[in-house]
């Protein structure tokens, strides 16, 4: 069994992982709705190499957290099934 050093190194992992896919994606819908908000093709070329830029990273992200079993983006019940582990160790966790 896991101490409970390296059970909240996974979990503090998991969630610096999870936070930074999300704000990847988020940046990604920011870029979209701003190219299709500008006037100029100087600002639409701007943005589309940014989007591009930010749907590379986001990729790279989701690769890493696959990679890691962090992430089931091609298994819906096996994500459930590693959402609810997760949540149970992290419950047991605050049980001490």
């Amino acid at each position: 069994m896991a101490t409970k050093s390296t059970l909240t190194k996974t979990l503090d992992d998991l969630a610096i992982a999870t936070d930074l896919l999300l704000s990847a994606k988020n940046g990604v819908r920011t870029y979209a709705v701003a190219l299709t908000e500008t006037a100029t093709p100087e600002v639409r070329k701007v943005l589309k190499k940014q989007l591009d830029k930010a749907i590379e990273l986001h990729e790279k992200i989701a690769q890493y957290m696959i990679d890691n079993e962090m992430y089931h983006a091609y298994d819906v019940e096996e994500q459930v099934n590693h959402d609810l582990k997760k949540a149970d160790k992290a419950l047991d966790l605050a049980k001490g």
